[in-house]
Formats: structure tokens, sequence, C-alpha cells
């Protein structure tokens, strides 16, 4: 089974947003000359997660974004909590240097960002393709949904983030 990869790598530096991903998924797809098959997206972090939902609307978006911020604290110890932070905290006890397997610098307390990235989004989704596409709903895109980038103001680097597009061709595709 032939399989193509597409790894999309970018700088994370505003802390929680949204970003489609549609587009770059559809050109690895025509680059990669697949017309009937799946596409796995699967994100290398467990702060940044995948999505499928309508992500051209704004207002939508801002809606979203505050909900998720609202509905899950940030840890009051945050970079991100200052007098002018509208959203709720409270006191979690994770900590990077508490994972054996932590070699970062990184003095944040991101406990929320994982809370947020297994409560709202997935670490991979997986979509047909049609016709040499995604075969998506009218509204719907994939995106990335970031939780905890970094700024890279004090120890705390910026992000460097890695999403996997696995491009599965089929032989064909019969509809019954």
């Amino acid at each position: 089974m032939k399989v193509f990869l597409k790894e999309i790598k970018f700088p994370s530096t505003k802390h929680t947003y949204i970003q489609d991903i549609t587009k770059d998924i559809n050109r690895a797809i025509k680059k990669a000359g697949v017309k009937e098959g799946f596409v796995f997206v699967n994100t290398k972090h467990t702060t940044l997660g995948i999505l499928i939902n309508e992500i051209a609307e704004p207002n939508l978006l801002k809606d979203i974004l505050n909900h998720t911020l609202h509905s899950i604290p940030e840890d009051r110890r945050s970079t991100r909590v200052s007098e002018k932070y509208k959203h709720p905290t409270t006191d979690y006890q994770h900590r990077c240097q508490d994972n054996p397997y932590c070699n970062e610098i990184d003095e944040d307390y991101n406990a929320a960002a994982h809370i947020r990235a297994l409560t709202f989004s997935h670490a991979s989704v997986v979509v047909p393709i049609l016709s040499g596409k995604l075969e998506l709903g009218k509204y719907q895109e994939v995106a990335v949904f970031e939780f905890d980038g970094r700024d890279g103001k004090g120890k705390n680097p910026i992000r460097q983030r890695t999403v996997q597009v696995w491009i599965c061709p089929a032989e064909s595709v019969t509809k019954i």
C-alpha cells in the first residue's frame, strides 16, 4: 500500500486560536495525485488539537474560543493570567518539570491547555478523499486548535508545531 506524508510545520506564537488547514491538505492531495482514499490528519502535540467544523465564520470562532477559555479555567500561576485576564482561574498541580521525559526550560503552567485539548479537539481525524479533494460537508473545514501557543517571552520558548497529513489512496470507490 502506497501512502503519502505531508508535514505542516509552523511556529505557534498566539496562545489560543483556530487555524484552517483545509487548503494545505487539499494541495497535498493534489500534489500526491490521489483521486479517492482517506486522509489521516494527526497532531504531534498534547496541547494542539485537530477539529472539523465551520471555520470561515469569524463570530463563531470568537464564540468557540470564548466558550473554551471560560469552560476550562486557566491555572492562576500561568503567564497568561494578569489583572486583565477575563476568564476563570483555578489551581492545578501539573508542571512540565514533574514529568521525567520533560527536557524543556518551560516554566509556564499549562494544565488547562491539556484539558482543553482533550475536551474540545482530537489528536487525529480521518476524512475521505473523493474526486481529488477532501469530502467535507458544505460548512466543514479541517483546522488546528491551539491551546498553548507561546510568544517566546521569558523562559517559555515559541512552540514549533507539526501536523501530519497521511494520504492513503484507494483503488476505487463504488457507491452502493
